[in-house]
């Protein structure tokens, strides 16, 4: 009888732990800490059609190709120029015949160090549960990649300088297997003004060492650089910011000159500003297409951990997911809109 008891005991105490097992790995593959996302925006992009990431010609030079992709990377600020809009208008000014496509994958928060994304965010691999799809949205044509970082990485002082430019080596490593083609973009100063204001002096003083390393893993590479660092020093800080760090719709506008200085590109034209606008205009529509496709609401139930649920799907057809239909209409509302940019020009 004891034996039978024990052995009983045992079977259920194998069940438990079997189940315990099942239910710690459920949960750790719904956790987005066990996604490795130190190097989340090199899942963007498709391979190059030649097997080949394209280059810069020789010498390098800012010059895009017809219907090139620009991709723009970093935090906040960089995810704010979505919102004004004045360098891709500068950028259709100045290549009206291209047909350039610029594409904001920046993300609040976004450092060299992690770009941390939903579970399953352009991953190769889904959520495996019943029902349940890997991302099908499109992933990016690797053309014109301009990330930048280091200016909140920056504030971990001098000590953090080598550890900031390793990992920076690391996801350059990641992108440049889709394209070379890359412009590195030293980010602007802290201004002074703010609660902080008084540390922007000492605070720049180590962004101007993280930046020097910037320019140095662009030169060692064969990269662009753009230096927005100290092209942007004697702007008037309280029409910079209002924090010290983020920008003002005014700041933003500065920035997007003096990025375009940068690149070389052709002074902008003082005439004709009723055009730039109409072009911004249709910039801003598409850009909140774009944020729409690219950051969609409901990430869970689209293509998540949670497309097994009813709520993921049509209540009178439960093998149609009517998110992913309307999700799947946004590129072609996109391409239209840049059809009448295209038009303007």
């Amino acid at each position: 009888m004891s034996e039978m008891k024990n052995r009983f005991t045992g079977r259920w105490v194998f069940v438990v732990l079997c189940l315990a097992t099942l239910s710690w790995q459920a949960s750790r593959a719904a956790d987005p800490s066990a996604q490795d996302d130190s190097q989340a925006l090199a899942r963007h992009f498709q391979k190059p059609e030649s097997g080949e990431p394209p280059m810069w010609g020789d010498p390098a030079t800012f010059a895009p190709r017809k219907g090139e992709t620009i991709t723009l990377m970093g935090g906040s600020t960089v995810f704010e120029m979505q919102y004004e809009g004045y360098f891709e208008t500068r950028l259709h000014r100045q290549f009206p015949e291209l047909g350039l496509k610029v594409r904001d994958i920046a993300w609040q928060s976004d450092t060299v160090f992690r770009q941390q994304r939903p579970m399953f965010f352009f991953t190769e691999q889904g959520d495996t549960r019943e029902g349940s799809v890997p991302d099908g949205r499109e992933r990016l044509e690797p053309g014109i990649l301009m990330p930048r970082f280091g200016k909140m990485e920056s504030l971990d002082g001098e000590a953090g300088r080598a550890e900031f430019l390793a990992a920076y080596g690391r996801l350059l490593d990641a992108l440049s297997q889709y394209s070379k083609r890359i412009v590195l973009v030293a980010p602007e100063p802290f201004f002074a003004v703010g609660p902080a204001a008084d540390l922007a002096g000492d605070r720049n003083a180590v962004l101007e060492t993280y930046v020097t390393g910037i320019r140095d893993l662009a030169s060692e590479r064969g990269y662009l650089f753009a230096d927005l660092f100290h092209r942007l020093q004697a702007e008037p800080a309280e029409l910079m910011s209002v924090t010290g760090v983020d920008l003002t719709n005014e700041g933003q506008q500065r920035v997007a000159m003096a990025l375009a200085d940068e690149l070389n590109l052709d002074p902008a034209p003082e005439t004709d500003t009723a055009l730039d606008e109409a072009i911004r205009e249709r910039v801003l529509k598409k850009n909140l297409l774009w944020h729409q496709y690219y950051r969609p609401t409901n990430w869970a139930f689209l293509y998540g951990d949670r497309q097994h649920v009813p709520s993921s799907r049509d209540y009178r057809d439960t093998d149609r997911r009517w998110f992913v239909e309307e999700l799947d209409r946004l590129p072609g509302m996109i391409g239209d809109v840049e059809k009448e940019i295209a038009a303007l020009r």
